[in-house]
């Protein structure tokens, strides 16, 4: 079977559970947790994928990975997720379940890059700036990147706004190039 299909799925079943549990956004957050550490954590995917490795110990894995004290909800999932091996398809899995739920709550994710930390005032304007635009609410992923020198990088659901200062920089110079180039 097609793991995008499975993942859409156990996804979806989980999100109809959690709103019949009435712990939808508990759930949302052990979610995003698990993905992230996911992502800071390559480890837990091979153990998950790992036949050896006992499911109570898979289980413990999981459940630790979500923030350790889970809402039901979620440990009735990973148990079922367990039964019916389906471990491996987790991360996928969750993905999917935090698409779902940020659909169905109108919810935008972004990603705001700057050079320097971003006071509270500045996050609130841009925040309101492009919930004006795109309507919804805005989660926001702040990235601290001095390497863009100032301005900042603003995407949102793959749309991306570059003000940075290094991206101007790289047209200017590429403009030169190209007049330098028309000279010769």
């Amino acid at each position: 079977m097609n793991a995008g299909l499975i993942s859409a799925r156990y996804a979806t079943a989980l999100l109809g559970f959690a709103k019949e549990t009435n712990s939808l956004e508990e759930v949302y957050a052990e979610a995003k947790l698990l993905t992230l550490m996911f992502s800071k954590m390559s480890e837990l995917r091979h153990m998950l994928e790992n036949p050896v490795v006992p499911h109570n110990e898979k289980r413990a894995l999981i459940l630790n990975a979500a923030g350790g004290d889970v809402s039901q909800a979620f440990r009735v999932f990973t148990d079922l997720l367990l039964k019916n091996k389906r471990e491996s398809q987790i991360q996928n899995i969750m993905l999917k379940f935090i698409d779902l739920y940020r659909a169905q709550k109108n919810i935008r994710h972004g990603v705001l890059t700057t050079a320097h930390e971003v006071d509270e005032a500045t996050e609130k304007r841009l925040i309101h700036l492009v919930t004006n635009q795109v309507g919804g609410t805005l989660e926001l992923e702040k990235i601290v990147d001095p390497e863009i020198l100032g301005g900042f990088k603003l995407e949102v659901d793959h749309v991306r706004w570059d003000a940075s200062i290094s991206s101007q920089l790289k047209r200017i110079k590429n403009e030169y190039i190209e007049r330098n180039r028309r000279i010769v």
